[in-house]
């Protein structure tokens, strides 16, 4: 039990997170678990994705031993099956659905997807760590959890401004895949990929996903606040007014 409280608490916290954020018109909560559910459907989704490609020749990268290999390893093992299966259940949940009628909510609704898979996932990763699941369920706390978290972010900013024709343009429509797919894939590439160079490459490689995974972060808390002004633009500011001229005096 405090195995599977462990992998699931950061998940339940950002989820509280951006429902707080939801607080104008907050969704319908069956809607909101029907979201989660497809995300853990998700987990299966990409799992035939990838299945998929990697029957494929020249698409199987797990046993090389290069950086090339590990970064097209996390492009078409994690990155681009996983955020196709995330969409994909997206668009499912959200093309007939009368309640989906926020940009914000477009956030909402890739975040509950997001995190669903997110939590399927962790929970898997901690059960399976045995005697590590304390460190594996805390690392995986600070940057797994909140990276799929990223991801869907992403994901739900780009969907909304293309279904409320905020843009609409081809390449605003690619970015709601594009956006998702690429930060997954830096993200999971630059810790594949030093764990097949030298002691201390791999301390760069590290210190640079360190700095991508802040500069992740502070972008995600951006969309969130840029997506809600839409919904919920700021006042503009009232220009000063100048004081009354006095009253003309009389002189003799």
């Amino acid at each position: 039990m405090l195995v599977l409280g462990i992998a699931l608490l950061p998940v339940l916290l950002l989820l509280l997170y951006i429902y707080r954020k939801d607080n104008a018109s907050p969704e319908p909560p069956l809607q909101l678990a029907k979201a989660f559910f497809y995300g853990v459907v998700s987990i299966f989704v990409s799992l035939f994705f990838t299945s998929t490609l990697f029957s494929l020749p020249f698409f199987d990268f797990k046993e090389s031993n290069t950086v090339f290999g590990q970064f097209a390893e996390a492009f078409f093992g994690a990155a681009l099956p996983e955020e196709s299966a995330k969409l994909l259940m997206l668009w499912l949940l959200l093309r007939k659905n009368k309640y989906y009628d926020e940009y914000f909510d477009g956030i909402v609704y890739a975040t509950f997807v997001g995190l669903g898979f997110a939590a399927f996932e962790n929970v898997m990763y901690v059960a399976q760590a045995g005697g590590d699941w304390i460190s594996v369920g805390f690392s995986r706390a600070l940057f797994s959890i909140p990276g799929h978290f990223s991801f869907a972010v992403a994901m739900g900013y780009f969907y909304s401004l293309v279904h409320f024709g905020q843009k609409s343009n081809s390449l605003m429509q690619a970015c709601v895949l594009l956006v998702p797919v690429i930060a997954h894939w830096i993200y999971d590439g630059l810790l594949f990929a030093q764990g097949v160079v030298a002691e201390m490459v791999g301390l760069v490689f590290i210190l640079c996903f360190l700095v991508f995974v802040v500069i992740m972060y502070r972008r995600t808390i951006k969309l969130v606040a840029k997506l809600r002004d839409f919904d919920n633009p700021p006042p503009l500011p009232q220009s000063p007014q100048m004081p009354p001229p006095p009253p003309p005096t009389n002189r003799v």
